[in-house]
């Protein structure tokens, strides 16, 4: 039964509390066990995670491809700033932070703060390449001995 306590032409509710009876009194999973489970959903959604860098990457190409032939604009800019900046965001989350920082890079290049007119395009471009690159060969991060040339790049990249 729900308790009611009325005060100055207000009342307060207090329902009774179930918990207790709903909680379970056992020994529930081991740290060992929930370390398994969490590893195994984390695998699902990094495979989710890389199964969505195709279209993301098909996406930069064609607003960059508009672009590069002068038939783009302010919504292709938007789009290749959104697409990077899911990639700045995810990458690290689901264990890729090169990834993360191609697309901080990318977000970089085509905020907009820049005019359209003014976008480093072909800069754009290595870096979708780069991002490419990473993904074909499941780059996560600078461990990987393939790494090292695209840490190279991004670095030259950034210098330039």
């Amino acid at each position: 039964m729900t308790k009611i306590v009325k005060m100055e032409g207000y009342e307060i509710h207090h329902p009774v509390s179930d918990l207790k009876r709903k909680a379970s009194k056992g020994d529930g999973l081991s740290l060992k066990e929930i370390e398994k489970r969490i590893a195994k959903k984390m695998g699902a959604l990094e495979e989710e995670f890389l199964s969505g860098v195709p279209p993301v990457i098909k996406s930069i190409e064609d607003a960059l491809d508009r672009l590069e032939k002068g038939q783009g604009g302010i919504v292709e800019q938007k789009e290749i700033f959104r697409q990077g900046h899911d990639l700045k965001g995810m990458g690290g989350s689901f264990g890729y932070p090169i990834m993360g920082t191609i697309g901080s890079a990318i977000c970089q290049l085509s905020n907009d703060d820049i005019e359209t007119k003014n976008m480093m395009l072909p800069l754009i471009r290595v870096h979708l390449d780069l991002l490419i690159y990473v993904n074909a060969h499941r780059i996560k991060d600078d461990t990987d001995p393939k790494a090292a040339p695209i840490l190279a790049a991004l670095e030259n990249a950034k210098t330039r």
